[in-house]
């Protein structure tokens, strides 16, 4: 192969010397001239042949310098997906614990809220501040899930139109007393404006700035409002305390910065609290504002897009009953497979007046009561039951199925995924969130009731 080369590149010196001589002859050029016309034609087809053999050499570099480039991205797109698995699997990491340390946090959170509402000299105090205690742990794990999930680009909002007040009288009543405790007045000036959200999502931006508001007000008020702009609605929620200096507004949304005011006066918290406040701001397109002054105060807002509902939507938000019907003597069904939080739900809805048969599992169920016949104002089901076990959705429904007249059912998990959301809102369960607040859960019962729940009132359901 290298002597037909050879051979090749020999026939075309040969040519160019031919070519040469005859253009030569047919010239004037003196007697001498075709020897030195030769012999300049050799010199340049040996810079041609040196050429193109440095051509070939730079040619063969570039090729190999590509093949290192090509290993190079490969080795960086493997590494890039080994760092997207592990987010992913640091995304389920964090929903796993957070799911496992919820559970004795719901236990314990039901049990005090029990106590609460009947409380003595002796417990009142020390409640108080396990309560207190358990509210910071709750909020720390929550933050923390947050923060993973928008790290890892999982949320997605999935806006509807819905009456603001749908959201805020209940977060109102709950800020109030935890207001009260720490000796602070909530102001709440309410609206009939429809807008057009993400509930979940804005309920968590709503929750992070009342909870900041209670924590770094020492003394005064906080206020928690709404006006229009136009085609919005502007959320406000202000206080009277410790204030942002300028210079500082701008770093207090980035994760865990906090102002310097806010590190001396409270101690607990990662500093994520606006960091995922500002996330969830941007995948609402809520535009999100601030202005404060230290030792001032705080105003921090919300524009939301107002929004119109349809005659069968407003006839479905109608509340049909008081909010402060009463629960006594309603059988309530309660499928945990936590006995502590079989037990606490027992104790709590017992001190609402609640009949409640509680079991780990459908069978357990059924051996208390006929689920096909038995009247009960509502099923509150666990999602995360047993492995290998049926889930809450699907025992709901194998309950629901057996009955003339489905119950109400109330879905309680700490997975907050939105694939799960998506499907008790397609069959219609109310979905709440660990560690369960009380208030929402009655409110959730009384919603029951009003909707025509039927229960036996005389007496507790019978065993079987």
């Amino acid at each position: 192969m290298h002597e037909a080369r050879l051979m090749a590149e020999n026939a075309r010196l040969r040519r160019i010397c031919d070519a040469l001589i005859e253009r030569v002859e047919e010239s004037n050029m003196a007697p001498t001239a075709p020897y030195a016309a030769f012999q300049h034609s050799v010199v340049l087809a040996e810079q041609v042949r040196e050429r193109t053999q440095a051509l070939r050499e730079a040619n063969q570099q570039l090729l190999e310098e590509i093949e290192e480039r090509r290993r190079v991205e490969a080795r960086l797109r493997e590494a890039t997906a080994k760092a997207e698995r592990a987010s992913i699997s640091k995304t389920k990491f964090v929903a796993a614990v957070s799911h496992d340390l919820m559970q004795p946090l719901n236990a314990a959170r039901l049990f005090t809220s029990a106590l609460q509402d009947a409380p003595d000299q002796n417990t009142d105090f020390m409640l108080t501040h396990i309560n207190t205690a358990l509210r910071d742990l709750e909020s720390l794990i929550t933050t923390l899930a947050d923060a993973s999930k928008l790290d890892a680009g999982v949320v997605t909002a999935e806006p509807v139109a819905f009456p603001l007040r749908q959201l805020l009288d209940v977060l109102a009543e709950e800020y109030k007393q935890m207001a009260a405790r720490e000796g602070l007045r909530l102001r709440y000036v309410p609206t009939s404006a429809v807008v057009r959200s993400d509930p979940q999502l804005l309920n968590r931006v709503m929750r992070n700035l009342l909870s900041n508001a209670i924590r770094y007000t020492g003394g005064g008020s906080i206020l928690l409002g709404c006006r229009r702009r136009g085609g919005q609605v502007e959320v406000v929620v202000a206080d009277t305390g410790i204030g942002i200096g300028e210079d500082q507004i701008g770093d207090i949304f980035q994760e865990f910065k906090r102002g310097k005011q806010a590190v001396k006066y409270h101690e607990r918290g990662l500093g994520l609290g606006l960091s995922i406040v500002e996330k969830i701001s941007r995948i609402l397109d809520h535009p999100l504002s601030v202005t404060s002054r230290l030792q001032r105060g705080s105003r921090f807002s919300l524009r939301l897009p107002v929004a119109t509902l349809s005659a069968a939507e407003r006839r479905a938000l109608t509340p049909t009953a008081d909010g402060a019907a009463s629960l006594a003597g309603q059988t309530v069904w309660v499928v945990d497979n936590d006995r502590a939080i079989c037990a606490g739900m027992r104790t709590l809805l017992q001190r609402w007046g609640c009949q409640v048969v509680a079991a780990e599992s459908l069978a357990a169920l059924r051996r208390q009561v006929d689920t096909r016949q038995d009247p009960a104002l509502a099923l509150i089901m666990d999602y995360h039951l047993d492995p290998h076990s049926d889930d809450g959705l699907a025992v709901a429904q194998r309950i629901n199925d057996g009955r003339q007249v489905p119950l109400p059912v109330i879905m309680v998990t700490a997975d907050r995924e939105q694939p799960l959301k998506q499907r008790c809102v397609r069959r219609g369960h109310t979905l709440l969130y660990k560690p369960l607040k009380p208030m929402k859960l009655k409110l959730a019962l009384q919603q029951a009731l009003g909707q025509g729940g039927v229960s036996a009132p005389e007496a507790p359901a019978s065993s079987r």
